[in-house]
């Protein structure tokens, strides 16, 4: 009786300390179709992601992932055609603040930019997720079925992960299972389904800003931004300093660009509702935290637009004034803002 095909992958990853090693590209991507496809046994699905955790995560496991959920992606969802201005994830989920990034979204949206936000929910009960906000802030929801009818411009634009990729969903909410973080997790926020010029990730561990610009090559964008957002997600805390990480053409290793701090350090609320970010945006709600935010936020992402539609981007991210020009933009979008939703 012959080996089951999988299990190839598990010797390479489970042998002993000496003999062990990561996947190459070509492999990662044959052992993800096989994923994707439903060819692996739960056993054998829990022993790869384990044996994945205690390797560590490697550049070529990564992009051969990537290049697999891509050509099921282009398979299952026809998204060319459509011209989207930035991308940006939402996979973290938020507790100890509101998901400020929503409304810097859609100060961009407000302002010409084409936003395409992806994401999922409910891998941890204790957390609140982006579609929770989704009719409340007037933010559109896509599907493969009818994404040319359903674009909505001058608003930002929701596509949920399991709509499109629903083994990959069942891949992420295997963590919650098995107790810690997978590959999949950094892959799902790396993937670029509209080919926008821009690209947005959110991180909460340090040290795989590596891996982000490693599969950046491979993710379509022309500047890839990464950056250890609240909560992990890409949402800028104001009353911290933070290093922003670009990843543009040419270039062997990421950009690094740390913004100051804008206001003091400030109290985490004991609790929030759900009504907080709606009253906020309407103007109805006094939030100097979340209100600071919502213009850093909105700025990163100006930042990340400018050096995709940049000739020079390396000359343009030198430039001494490049938040701060950003930063007074963000906050003129805020002032005039329309407050609907």
């Amino acid at each position: 009786m012959s080996d089951h095909p999988f299990s190839q992958f598990l010797r390479i990853l489970g042998k002993g300390p000496r003999s062990r090693r990561c996947l190459e590209v070509a492999e990662a991507q044959q052992a993800m179709q096989m994923l994707l496809q439903g060819q692996v046994s739960d056993k054998q699905l829990g022993a790869f992601l384990l044996l994945m955790r205690a390797n560590g995560e490697s550049q070529t496991e990564l992009l051969g992932f990537m290049q697999a959920v891509q050509a099921q992606l282009a398979e299952v969802a026809d998204f060319s055609g459509y011209s989207v201005d930035v991308n940006w994830v939402s996979y973290s989920g938020k507790w100890r603040y509101p998901p400020y990034f929503l409304l810097a979204l859609k100060l961009l949206a407000e302002n010409g930019y084409r936003v395409l936000l992806h994401g999922d929910s409910g891998q941890f009960a204790q957390r609140a997720y982006a579609e929770q906000w989704l009719e409340s802030l007037g933010i559109a929801s896509l599907n493969t079925e009818s994404v040319g009818l359903d674009w909505q411009s001058g608003q930002v634009n929701y596509l949920a992960i399991g709509s499109v990729l629903p083994m990959v969903r069942d891949l992420l909410h295997l963590k919650e299972e098995l107790g810690v973080r997978t590959v999949f997790n950094t892959l799902v926020k790396l993937l670029n389904p509209m080919r926008a010029p821009a690209a947005v990730q959110g991180i909460y561990h340090k040290g795989v800003e590596q891996l982000h610009h490693a599969a950046a090559q491979v993710n379509h964008s022309r500047c890839n931004l990464v950056f250890k957002g609240e909560g992990g997600e890409a949402e800028i805390r104001p009353d911290a300093l933070i290093k922003l990480f670009f990843s543009l053409p040419n270039q062997a290793e990421p950009m690094e660009l740390k913004i100051p701090a804008v206001i003091e350090r400030q109290v985490r609320p004991e609790s929030w509702q759900h009504e907080d970010l709606v009253q906020l945006w309407q103007g109805q709600k006094n939030d100097l935290y979340g209100t600071q935010s919502v213009i850093c936020t909105a700025a990163v992402g100006l930042m990340c637009i400018a050096l995709a539609d940049s000739e020079n981007p390396v000359t343009l991210l030198e430039q001494a004034n490049f938040f701060e020009h950003a930063y007074q933009t963000a906050s003129q979008f805020w002032q005039q803002r329309s407050g609907q939703c």
